[in-house]
């Protein structure tokens, strides 16, 4: 059942349609009986008229063909002598001359006969009328009788379709409210005068929606609480494991696993909070002005010491030229510094030692776009839609690059994209080798 509308209204429809049949059939009968009686009585009367008929001659039936009667006079011998009939009937007894009602078939029809003895008389009348022209009247009558009733189904579909669909409209408020609600809103639904019935399902849903609310408060609050919890050990650790490698610097190949693991983990504990930070029910954002492209200048600057490390060759270009670009976007500055950090983060992590990096910003009538590329491994392309999930990282811990990472970054990414309502894509670079990250702004329109 796809539309409870379609499936009361079919259903209302075939129940109508059948109580119409079926008392059309009914009264259909009753009314062929009635009709029946009725033309009888009038077959009564004619044949009581019929007595007048005291003629030698023949008589014409021109205007009513379909009538009959002969006039017959009993004789001594109980035999009866014909006195008097229509053109349109046998010189002949057509049916018994025997008082009451009976059936007749001459002149190439079939007739309903009357035979009438008048009290005190010798006569006797036979009165016939057609039954295919009685037939034709009585369902001539029911005919106009039933006829309105089936061309007014069509128009009773109408009114039952108008009439369900104002009865189902607080269930379409109600879904048109679920759908309007955005991802971090989980109030109460309201509906204004809701019929008793929808009771039961709003008070359903409110209930699970304050359920996910607790579920998402407590997720929240574990989330961080758990990050803000582990950063205070692990800075102690990073703290005596300095001491350790001040007092035994001939230990340093013994600790340095545990410093690097240490740095992971403080890695990954920042890493949760970025990402605690950028959920849409957490996030509260301050939409301002943005330069693009300065603020990826000012993050390069911030992160050119990793880029050094590995003596890789970073450029930031403007429309693919070596230019300066003033393009604004609306957007929270620290949100997209975490987002071009993450991804200036990725690329130099995956990318070899003397490799390249390239950032471009270009624009457009309707949009701004950002590129950031490099000459790295790459990413195969089964595997770049399960890239943005929350720790999914491509080969596991045992990526080819030897390189640590927690698969939180990209996660990052995906939501701020999300909340500045940017498209990400992922692709091949322009490099012989490596993965281009694409995203896709709407330009501010009045720059300040």
């Amino acid at each position: 059942m796809k539309s409870i509308r379609s499936f009361l209204i079919i259903a209302t429809l075939a129940m109508l349609v059948l109580v119409v049949f079926v008392s059309a059939v009914l009264g259909f009968q009753s009314s062929m009986r009635e009709a029946e009686q009725l033309f009888d009585d009038q077959l009564i009367e004619q044949a009581h008229f019929a007595i007048n008929l005291r003629t030698d001659k023949l008589l014409t039936t021109e205007n009513n063909a379909h009538i009959a009667y002969q006039l017959w006079r009993k004789t001594a011998t109980n035999d009866a002598d014909l006195l008097a009939a229509t053109d349109n009937i046998p010189a002949a007894a057509v049916t018994a001359l025997q008082p009451g009602f009976d059936y007749a078939n001459f002149s190439g029809y079939r007739w309903r006969t009357y035979v009438y003895f008048p009290e005190n008389s010798d006569l006797i009348v036979v009165a016939a009328a057609r039954t295919d022209i009685r037939y034709q009247l009585a369902e001539n009558i029911i005919t106009e009788a039933i006829l309105p009733v089936v061309i007014w189904l069509p128009l009773a579909g109408v009114l039952i379709w108008l009439i369900m669909g104002r009865g189902l409209m607080p269930l379409k408020e109600l879904a048109n409210q679920l759908r309007r609600k955005e991802s971090r809103d989980l109030s109460a639904i309201q509906l204004s005068q809701h019929p008793r019935e929808l009771n039961q399902v709003v008070n359903s849903v409110n209930a699970l929606l304050q359920r996910l609310q607790s579920a998402f408060e407590r997720e929240k609050r574990f989330a961080s609480d758990a990050a803000h919890e582990l950063r205070t050990p692990i800075s102690a650790l990073k703290i005596q494991l300095h001491n350790l490698e001040q007092k035994y610097p001939q230990q340093l190949e013994e600790l340095r696993p545990l410093c690097a693991g240490v740095e992971r983990m403080q890695h990954l504990v920042e890493q949760i909070l970025a990402l605690y930070r950028v959920t849409p029910e957490q996030f509260s954002a301050t939409f301002t002005p943005v330069n693009l492209y300065q603020l990826v200048q000012a993050v390069i600057a911030d992160n050119y010491n990793r880029f050094e490390d590995k003596d890789q060759h970073i450029e930031l270009t403007a429309n693919g030229k070596d230019q300066s670009l003033s393009i604004y976007i609306e957007g929270d500055r620290f949100a997209l510094e975490t987002l071009v950090a993450n991804l200036l983060t990725n690329a130099n992590k995956y990318t070899q030692r003397a490799g390249k990096i390239h950032v471009d910003i270009s624009h457009t009538a309707n949009a701004v776009i950002l590129k950031v590329e490099d000459n790295g491994s790459g990413i195969a392309p089964a595997d770049r839609e399960r890239i943005f999930a929350r720790f999914h990282r491509v080969g596991g811990d045992r990526h080819s690059s030897g390189e640590s990472g927690c698969g939180l970054g990209l996660a990052i990414v995906k939501n701020i994209a999300d909340l500045h309502s940017a498209t990400i894509s992922v692709e091949e670079s322009s490099f012989e080798s490596g993965t281009c990250f694409t995203l896709i702004f709407s330009p501010l329109r009045s720059e300040p």
